[in-house]
């Protein structure tokens, strides 16, 4: 099919020897470092806390606070899960969420060697949070004892193969480089909508073409610079874009935080 990829899922198994240390009780040790910031992210703000979420063996959420460089996890063997690293700065008011989270897809980045040491990255943050909601997607589809991380509560993948677990992540990371999909995509993919772009996949298989960026509108805004929560996207000055909408979007400068939606915004001090 002319300019059309079509992404095949498979059960993946015998993951476990991808990477990570296995500690004998059916888990993988993983040690994963923290990536530095976007420069204009330190400059306005400083160093951040973290806080860390992955799954446990029995899909449950687990949540880890610190202050950076390195944390040792556990995860069930032979079973991929997403983990992320939320930065957040408690002194400016600023919660988890507020900016986007780099990322891991695990045991898939564990390094060949199986020495189980993993590098969080921006763009694994975006991989993670769409590997979730692909999960979350399939559970508006799905049996009720179907698990938040796609599983079934035997710990099998359950059901539709459309989940994140069983997608094919390697021909999915090529597309970041793939000059057929939009520039604008590969230069900020924070800027898809990435629930739709799950739902749709879930409901009819992934295409590439769907790799685009949201409708946005320019904005006219305070001098700046203002910071995009996103940690692809460089400063701007006098004009920010907006995705189109009521959804309300923040960008941050020394002035305070820039709070937009649709054609209006508002600038609130830091408190």
């Amino acid at each position: 099919m002319k300019n059309r990829c079509v992404f095949f899922y498979a059960v993946v198994t015998a993951l476990a020897a991808l990477g990570g240390c296995d500690t004998g009780g059916g888990e993988d040790l993983f040690l994963l470092d923290l990536p530095p910031l976007p420069p204009s992210w330190t400059e306005l703000l400083g160093a951040p806390r973290w806080l860390v979420k992955y799954y446990d063996g029995g899909g449950g959420e687990v949540f880890l606070d610190l202050e950076g460089g390195e944390v040792e996890i556990s995860l069930p063997a032979s079973r991929p899960s997403p983990v992320f690293a939320w930065p957040y700065w408690p002194l400016r008011q600023l919660k988890p969420g507020d900016f986007r989270p780099a990322g891991a897809i695990l045991p898939y980045d564990a390094p060949p060697t199986g020495e189980g040491r993993v590098a969080l990255s921006w763009q694994g943050g975006v991989e993670a949070w769409f590997f979730d909601a692909l999960n979350r997607a399939a559970l508006d589809r799905a049996a009720p004892d179907v698990d938040a991380d796609g599983s079934t509560a035997s710990g099998d993948s359950a059901g539709d193969l459309r989940r994140g677990g069983q997608f094919d992540w390697m021909a999915f990371r090529a597309l970041f480089s793939d000059p057929s999909v939009s520039g604008e995509f590969r230069s900020d993919p924070w800027l898809a909508d990435w629930d739709a772009i799950a739902e749709k996949t879930v409901r009819s298989g992934f295409r590439k073409q769907w790799l685009a960026v949201a409708e946005t509108l320019p904005l006219a805004v305070p001098a700046g610079p203002w910071v995009s929560p996103s940690p692809f996207a460089p400063p701007e000055t006098g004009t920010v874009r907006v995705r189109n909408g009521t959804t309300v979007q923040a960008w941050y400068s020394a002035a305070g935080i820039l709070h937009c939606a649709g054609a209006g915004w508002i600038l609130l001090p830091w408190g």
